[in-house]
Protein backbone atom coordinates (compact mmCIF):
# COMPACT_ATOMS: atom_id res chain seq x y z
CA UNK A 1 0.00 0.00 0.00
CA UNK A 2 0.80 3.50 -0.92
CA UNK A 3 0.35 6.98 0.63
CA UNK A 4 0.64 10.61 -0.43
CA UNK A 5 0.82 13.51 1.70
CA UNK A 6 -0.71 16.81 0.62
CA UNK A 7 1.04 19.04 -1.65
CA UNK A 8 2.56 20.39 -4.45
CA UNK A 9 3.49 17.56 -7.38
CA UNK A 10 6.84 17.70 -9.43
CA UNK A 11 6.66 19.50 -12.87
CA UNK A 12 4.61 17.32 -15.32
CA UNK A 13 3.73 17.46 -18.54
CA UNK A 14 0.61 19.47 -19.42
CA UNK A 15 -2.12 16.84 -20.72
CA UNK A 16 -5.85 17.74 -21.80
CA UNK A 17 -7.95 15.82 -18.90
CA UNK A 18 -11.53 15.84 -17.73
CA UNK A 19 -13.55 14.74 -15.18
CA UNK A 20 -14.82 11.13 -15.10
CA UNK A 21 -18.39 11.67 -16.61
CA UNK A 22 -21.45 8.61 -15.87
CA UNK A 23 -21.98 8.64 -19.74
CA UNK A 24 -18.22 7.31 -19.62
CA UNK A 25 -18.96 3.87 -17.76
CA UNK A 26 -19.47 1.84 -20.56
CA UNK A 27 -15.88 2.93 -21.83
CA UNK A 28 -14.01 3.10 -18.72
CA UNK A 29 -15.52 -0.92 -18.43
CA UNK A 30 -13.80 -1.21 -22.08
CA UNK A 31 -10.72 0.46 -21.02
CA UNK A 32 -10.50 -1.89 -17.86
CA UNK A 33 -10.55 -5.00 -19.85
CA UNK A 34 -8.24 -3.90 -22.15
CA UNK A 35 -5.83 -2.47 -20.05
CA UNK A 36 -5.83 -5.57 -17.62
CA UNK A 37 -5.71 -8.13 -19.75
CA UNK A 38 -2.39 -10.45 -19.56
CA UNK A 39 -1.00 -8.33 -16.49
CA UNK A 40 -0.62 -8.87 -12.50
CA UNK A 41 -4.32 -6.96 -12.44
CA UNK A 42 -6.20 -8.98 -14.87
CA UNK A 43 -8.19 -10.30 -12.43
CA UNK A 44 -9.21 -7.29 -10.33
CA UNK A 45 -12.10 -7.71 -7.47
CA UNK A 46 -11.74 -11.48 -8.73
CA UNK A 47 -13.00 -10.99 -11.52
CA UNK A 48 -12.29 -9.92 -15.29
CA UNK A 49 -15.39 -8.31 -16.17
CA UNK A 50 -14.91 -4.27 -16.17
CA UNK A 51 -18.69 -3.06 -16.32
CA UNK A 52 -18.78 -4.98 -12.52
CA UNK A 53 -15.18 -3.03 -11.94
CA UNK A 54 -16.85 -0.11 -12.72
CA UNK A 55 -19.76 -0.44 -10.69
CA UNK A 56 -18.42 -1.47 -7.79
CA UNK A 57 -16.25 1.64 -7.36
CA UNK A 58 -19.50 3.91 -8.56
CA UNK A 59 -20.94 3.80 -5.07
CA UNK A 60 -17.95 5.25 -3.25
CA UNK A 61 -16.31 7.29 -6.25
CA UNK A 62 -14.98 10.98 -5.93
CA UNK A 63 -16.30 12.13 -9.62
CA UNK A 64 -14.78 15.57 -8.95
CA UNK A 65 -10.95 13.84 -8.99
CA UNK A 66 -11.79 11.61 -11.55
CA UNK A 67 -10.09 12.17 -14.56
CA UNK A 68 -9.65 10.63 -17.68
CA UNK A 69 -8.19 11.12 -21.19
CA UNK A 70 -9.80 10.94 -24.07
CA UNK A 71 -9.49 10.84 -27.84
CA UNK A 72 -11.73 8.78 -30.28
CA UNK A 73 -12.21 6.86 -27.03
CA UNK A 74 -10.57 7.13 -23.66
CA UNK A 75 -6.79 6.58 -23.45
CA UNK A 76 -6.21 6.58 -19.55
CA UNK A 77 -8.44 7.56 -16.50
CA UNK A 78 -7.76 7.53 -12.53
CA UNK A 79 -10.46 7.09 -10.81
CA UNK A 80 -10.84 7.86 -7.16
CA UNK A 81 -12.94 6.48 -4.56
CA UNK A 82 -13.86 7.48 -0.65
CA UNK A 83 -13.81 5.00 2.14
CA UNK A 84 -14.37 5.23 5.80
CA UNK A 85 -13.29 9.07 5.14
CA UNK A 86 -9.99 7.95 3.21
CA UNK A 87 -9.60 8.54 0.21
CA UNK A 88 -8.31 6.07 -2.67
CA UNK A 89 -6.46 6.13 -6.01
CA UNK A 90 -8.88 2.96 -7.12
CA UNK A 91 -7.91 2.82 -10.52
CA UNK A 92 -4.97 3.87 -12.90
CA UNK A 93 -6.18 2.55 -16.89
CA UNK A 94 -4.00 3.48 -19.58
CA UNK A 95 -5.17 1.81 -22.70
CA UNK A 96 -2.38 -0.74 -23.98
CA UNK A 97 -1.49 1.10 -27.01
CA UNK A 98 -1.02 4.10 -25.20
CA UNK A 99 1.26 3.04 -22.28
CA UNK A 100 4.38 4.56 -21.08
CA UNK A 101 3.71 8.16 -22.93
CA UNK A 102 2.79 9.85 -19.36
CA UNK A 103 -1.33 9.41 -19.55
CA UNK A 104 -1.56 7.61 -16.81
CA UNK A 105 0.68 9.76 -14.50
CA UNK A 106 -1.22 12.91 -16.68
CA UNK A 107 -5.02 11.83 -14.95
CA UNK A 108 -3.27 10.83 -11.51
CA UNK A 109 -1.79 13.92 -11.30
CA UNK A 110 -5.07 15.57 -12.08
CA UNK A 111 -6.56 13.76 -9.77
CA UNK A 112 -4.44 14.79 -6.52
CA UNK A 113 -4.41 18.64 -7.75
CA UNK A 114 -8.19 18.26 -7.57
CA UNK A 115 -8.23 16.98 -3.95
CA UNK A 116 -4.90 18.37 -2.01
CA UNK A 117 -5.22 15.58 0.56
CA UNK A 118 -3.92 12.43 2.14
CA UNK A 119 -4.40 9.68 -0.69
CA UNK A 120 -3.84 5.98 -0.58
CA UNK A 121 -3.07 3.26 -3.32
CA UNK A 122 -2.44 -0.21 -3.55
CA UNK A 123 -0.90 -2.02 -6.07
CA UNK A 124 -1.35 -5.78 -7.07
CA UNK A 125 2.03 -8.07 -6.22
CA UNK A 126 4.52 -7.20 -9.61
CA UNK A 127 2.74 -4.33 -11.14
CA UNK A 128 6.07 -2.40 -11.05
CA UNK A 129 4.60 -0.06 -13.77
CA UNK A 130 2.47 1.13 -10.85
CA UNK A 131 4.65 1.30 -8.02
CA UNK A 132 7.31 3.45 -10.31
CA UNK A 133 4.20 5.97 -10.94
CA UNK A 134 3.18 6.40 -7.84
CA UNK A 135 6.52 6.87 -6.14
CA UNK A 136 7.45 9.74 -9.22
CA UNK A 137 4.28 11.55 -8.06
CA UNK A 138 5.51 11.66 -3.86
CA UNK A 139 3.72 8.17 -2.89
CA UNK A 140 5.27 6.18 0.09
CA UNK A 141 5.31 2.68 0.91
CA UNK A 142 2.85 2.04 4.03
CA UNK A 143 2.13 -0.37 6.47
CA UNK A 144 -1.73 -0.56 7.39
Amino acid sequence: MYRRPPGPLPGLPAATTRTVQPTDDAALADLVERACAGTADEHLGGNGDGAAEIASWRPNAVPHASFVIADAGLLAASLISQSEGELWLAYVITHPDHKNRGLGTAVVAASLAALDAHVFAGVADGNTPSEKLLTRLGFSPVRR
